[in-house]
């Protein structure tokens, strides 16, 4: 990146940075982009011409998630399906969720109404990313909207229950095992069919 890049970028996460200490500390819905913008010293707008809501200063790695899902998808290896290449990213996130430091910000989402609409809106752009490459494999509009949907149901859920881990105080290996059983439990049942799984 060029100088004036790398002052933005430098910005863009000095910016969340302060907002997640504000979060952690109070609380989502008791901060405002006031409060953050003079934590800052910057002006409201200023912080909204980095991040056009609230809720996106909290979720700022989103677009990274996405290109993330993107790449791995587009990139996956030959022989590798759609849904192993989710799979994938996903244990490729297993010691992160499963790190200490994340019990704080799982606790500002569970507690948050507006940034749990947030996830849900954020997990439909997923959605959209998965249903486009469907697509390009020659699956149908339709059948590409509905298997994108649950494929993101388990990536959903996949984070939930990191969430649920860090916040009654589980992390480290152990947590890591658990979620990697709960992924491979939640995988059986997309794969073989919730007939076929539990009746």
């Amino acid at each position: 990146m060029g100088l004036r890049e790398t002052k933005k970028q430098a910005m863009r996460e000095q910016i969340a940075d302060a907002a997640m200490r504000l979060f952690v500390t109070r609380g989502f819905d008791h901060v405002t982009v006031a409060e953050i913008a003079q934590a800052v010293g910057v002006s409201e707008k200023t912080v909204f011409n980095y991040y056009p809501t609230k809720e996106d200063l909290f979720f700022d790695e989103a677009p990274e998630r996405l290109r993330q899902l993107a790449d791995a998808l587009r990139d996956r290896p030959d022989g590798e399906t759609i849904v192993g290449a989710v799979r994938r990213l996903q244990l490729s996130q297993v010691d992160r969720l499963t790190q200490p430091g994340f019990a704080p910000f799982a606790r500002v989402i569970e507690e948050s109404p507006a940034l749990q609409m947030k996830e849900v809106d954020l997990m439909a752009r997923f959605a959209q990313i998965l249903a486009a490459e469907l697509q390009d494999q020659g699956v149908r509009e339709r059948d590409a909207r509905v298997a994108a949907g649950l494929i993101m149901s388990v990536h959903r859920q996949f984070f939930r229950a990191a969430r649920l881990l860090a916040l009654d105080g589980n992390h480290g290996p152990a947590a890591a095992r658990r979620l990697k059983a709960d992924m491979a439990r939640a995988y059986e049942i997309l794969e073989h069919g919730v007939g076929a799984t539990i009746g």
